[in-house]
C-alpha cells in the first residue's frame, strides 16, 4: 500500500494532477477521523480534511520518502489541527472572563511543570515522526490504540510497539539530560 502512495506522489510531482485523487481517496478517512477527534463536528472535520489535502498538495514537493507517506500526511494534518485548535482556543479565552488562579499550586510548582512540559515537547520533536505522532495521539489526544490504528492505517500491535519504543527513547533522552 505504501509503495502505491509513493508512486502516486511521484506521478503528481511529474505533472499528473489526476493521480492526486488517488492520494486523497486512499487517505481521506484517516484525516477526516483526526478532524472529528479535534473538532467534534462532521462539518468542521470535512472542512479540515479539505484544508489538509490542499496544504498537502502545496507541500508535496517536501515529501522525501524517508518515512511512510501516510505518516508524513498525518503529521502535516496533526500539526494543522493543533494550530487550528490553539487559534480557536485563544479566541475562546479572549472572549471569556479571566479565571481565578488555583492558589493551591505554588508558583514554583507551576514553573517546574511548565519547564518539564517544554522539555518533553523538545524531546518529542527529536523522535522519528511515526513515534512522535503515536505518542501525541495516545497521550495528548487521549486516543485508544485501536483508534490510532484506524487513523494511521497500521495494525494495533504496531501502534503498541511504536508507543513502547517511543517511551523508551523519551526516557533515555530524559535520563541523559537529567
Amino acid at each position: 500500500m505504501e509503495d502505491n502512495d509513493k508512486a502516486l506522489v511521484r506521478r503528481v510531482l511529474t505533472g499528473d494532477r489526476q493521480a492526486y485523487r488517488g492520494i486523497v481517496e486512499r487517505n481521506k478517512a484517516r484525516i477526516y477521523f483526526l478532524g472529528v477527534k479535534f473538532f467534534h463536528s462532521p462539518e468542521n472535520a470535512e472542512d479540515f480534511t479539505q484544508e489538509v489535502f490542499l496544504k498537502a498538495y502545496e507541500k508535496l514537493g517536501t515529501y522525501r520518502g524517508m518515512s511512510p507517506f501516510s505518516a508524513w500526511l498525518y503529521r502535516l494534518a496533526f500539526n494543522l489541527a493543533v494550530n487550528q485548535y490553539h487559534v480557536a482556543k485563544r479566541r475562546l479565552v479572549a472572549a471569556e472572563p479571566a479565571e481565578i488562579p488555583d492558589e493551591s499550586a505554588s508558583p514554583e510548582g507551576q514553573l517546574i511543570r511548565k519547564e518539564k512540559t517544554g522539555e518533553i515537547n523538545n524531546f518529542l520533536k527529536e523522535l522519528p515522526d511515526v513515534y512522535n505522532i503515536v505518542i501525541r495521539m495516545h497521550y495528548y489526544d487521549g486516543l485508544a490504540y485501536k483508534d490510532i490504528s484506524k487513523a494511521m492505517g497500521i495494525p494495533v500491535n504496531t501502534v503498541k510497539s511504536h508507543v513502547h519504543r517511543a517511551k523508551k527513547l523519551l526516557l533515555k533522552k530524559m535520563e541523559r539530560h537529567g
